[in-house]
């Protein structure tokens, strides 16, 4: 006789167990859900302030920037920010806008000065030290650097300075010398930069014609030259022409007859 087979029981999975990872998943996504319409909701920007503002007000910088009360805070465009005030207001050098919440935007913006001035073919533009085209030079209260020997083509406000084929290598020698000129003193100590000599670039400072290499370490230059004007053996409140591109490492002072 043949012994009855045994039924084999196959465990028994409650529903709540095969319903347990779904039910964490949907949990995880209404919470998400929630965070996200709260955000929708409740984080609105309802006040904006600005900070490290000198020539433009606040409200210039605010009205900019596209951001208005109401908007969702936590959606705000950062970059699209940064880039509509750049491009409207050419003094601004850089934003950066920071969330505070839970309900406020701040503005922090970094603001260029006027260093230098240079011919257009149609009057002369202010430039940054950085070459940055900033609006028509009136000449009301403004003391800065004048230019010779560069042309600004089609000059935009907040644009870089572009010139003609031929103008472009003494372009890059005048930008580099501003960047030296401010790293080792002041722009405002030289009344002029003149690129048109074939042979140097010269300045005008105090009583002093500058006569700089064209080309080379501008840094160097300008430590050797403050160190002459330093310098005990440099004659008193005499002009004259202190040269620094016949020997490296000294500056030739040649005095005006």
């Amino acid at each position: 006789m043949t012994a009855p087979r045994q039924r084999r029981h196959r465990p028994y999975r409650s529903r709540r167990s095969r319903f347990g990872p779904l039910s964490k998943l949907l949990s995880v996504i209404a919470v998400i859900a929630a965070v996200v319409v709260a955000c929708v909701v409740f984080f609105r920007v309802n006040h904006i302030e600005v900070e490290g503002n000198q020539r433009y007000s606040a409200q210039e910088i605010i009205d900019a920037s596209g951001i208005q009360l109401g908007d969702n805070l936590v959606a705000l465009p950062r970059g699209r920010i940064a880039s509509n005030i750049l491009s409207r207001l050419p003094y601004v050098e850089g934003v950066v806008p920071r969330r505070a919440l839970p309900d406020g935007v701040v503005l922090v913006v970094t603001e260029r000065t006027a260093a230098a001035s240079v011919d257009t073919g149609e009057g002369r533009w202010l430039i940054s030290a950085q070459g940055k085209l900033l609006e028509p030079e009136t000449g009301a209260g403004v003391q800065v650097t004048a230019i010779t020997g560069l042309t600004a083509l089609a000059p935009m406000p907040g644009a870089s300075m572009q010139v003609s084929g031929e103008e472009q290598a003494a372009l890059g020698y005048v930008l580099e010398l501003m960047a030296a000129i401010q790293a080792n003193g002041s722009m405002a100590d030289y009344a002029s930069i003149d690129c048109t000599p074939a042979a140097y670039i010269g300045a005008e400072r105090g009583i002093y014609h500058i006569r700089f290499p064209r080309g080379g370490d501008y840094d160097y230059c300008l430590r050797l030259l403050n160190a002459a004007l330093a310098s005990d053996q440099m004659p008193q409140n005499v002009p004259g022409t202190l040269d620094l591109t016949i020997e490296e490492g000294r500056v030739h002072f040649i005095q005006d007859k």
